[in-house]
């Protein structure tokens, strides 16, 4: 039923119709890598994304704030896509099963920092 559910949210990302709806995608990550390993997380990392359905246009809420993202469907779900005031990307990812990746290729101090949060998302 969930990815019935998910199929129908991505019909409605991905088309213009003639009502404005916004959409709420809730992530919650649990596990954690980086280079040096993988471990659960200490704090499950939360991300809220909304989707305004005639638009198509979307945002990453934070407990620091709100950000523009931008969203790219796929035959099989879809990838948000920011890049932050520093120039770094990160992504997020959902499958149809609700399963998602949260990707950060970041520099700090010239040096990369990469990571990426496992998890599953809702749909409100």
């Amino acid at each position: 039923m969930k990815a019935f559910i998910f199929r129908i949210i991505i019909l409605f990302i991905v088309s213009q119709n003639a009502h404005s709806a916004l959409t709420t995608i809730t992530c919650d990550y649990d596990t954690f890598a980086s280079v040096q390993q993988v471990e659960p997380t200490t704090e499950i990392m939360q991300l809220t994304f909304t989707v305004d359905t005639e638009t198509s246009e979307a945002k990453v809420i934070r407990k620091n704030g709100i950000s523009d993202v931008d969203l790219y469907p796929t035959g099989g779900g879809f990838t948000f896509v920011e890049v932050n005031e520093r120039g770094n990307v990160l992504t997020t990812t959902v499958d149809i099963h609700g399963k998602s990746a949260h990707s950060r290729n970041t520099i700090l101090d010239s040096e990369l920092i990469p990571s990426q949060f496992y998890g599953s998302c809702d749909y409100n």
